[in-house]
């Protein structure tokens, strides 16, 4: 299954450029570990302060000139979603105080892909994934489908932030992270690579414990045309044949 993208957006602990992001492909540039929170330009300034970290990083990753003008249909992935709203909450009636309903409404998983679709008026199908450690893959497997079945383009949104402290005793400290790309099943001159995906014959490697969504975004700014491999499934980048 080959599907080809035609813009991208990617935030990584505060670098969004392809300068940067390219520097730390390459092993030149380190995470910092502090990192300013962006904000979406295209966002009614006046409802900024009710988004949490995560969505503004989701809402920031998605201000591509096609996304918010196209009516495209949206598939959001996240592993945890926005986790950290979600603590506070179960905090808040571990105690047994009244929940905020607006806080509840904001914190489920859907709740970004929501806000992103009023913000552009986009009346086109969303659908939220979550699929543990494969979520990247799985996200962006469901996008490729359904940009061929439809013969559209799609807009494929993935993020996930560190988890707080309260969970990483069952997770591994992360970065955070956040890949939007349009992804198209047209073979044209101004696609910047094409994506083939195709299922796992052999056991994925142990030893590459890097995450899926990292090692896509070091070999997208690398030019690395290696495969990228998941229990069920592998990934190449193909920047030579992409048009």
């Amino acid at each position: 299954m080959k599907v080809y993208i035609k813009n991208i957006n990617v935030w990584l602990q505060g670098l969004d450029n392809s300068l940067s992001l390219t520097s730390w492909a390459n092993n030149e540039l380190k995470l910092a570990e502090d990192f300013i929170i962006p904000k979406p330009q295209y966002y009614p300034k006046g409802q900024l302060r009710r988004l949490s970290p995560f969505s503004k990083i989701a809402l920031h990753c998605l201000d591509i000139p096609a996304a918010l003008s196209q009516n495209l249909p949206l598939i959001f992935a996240s592993q945890h979603g926005d986790l950290a709203k979600t603590i506070t909450l179960i905090k808040d009636a571990a105690l047994g105080e009244d929940l905020s309903p607006t806080k509840f409404a904001l914190s489920v998983h859907n709740a970004t892909s929501g806000l992103f679709s009023i913000a552009t008026n986009n009346t086109a199908a969303t659908t939220t994934i979550s699929a543990g450690a494969n979520t990247f893959f799985e996200g962006l497997i469901e996008a490729s489908m359904q940009c061929q079945q439809t013969n559209t383009q799609v807009i494929y949104s993935y993020c996930d932030l560190d988890v707080p402290e309260e969970y990483r005793q069952f997770e591994q400290e992360k970065p955070a992270r956040c890949i939007t790309m349009i992804l198209s099943s047209k073979r044209e001159n101004h696609n910047l690579a094409a994506i083939d995906i195709a299922l796992n014959n052999a056991k994925a490697d142990s030893e590459n414990t890097s995450p899926a969504e990292l090692s896509f975004i070091r070999h997208f700014y690398s030019k690395n045309n290696q495969t990228i491999a998941s229990g069920n499934y592998l990934i190449s980048l193909d920047f030579k044949s992409c048009s």
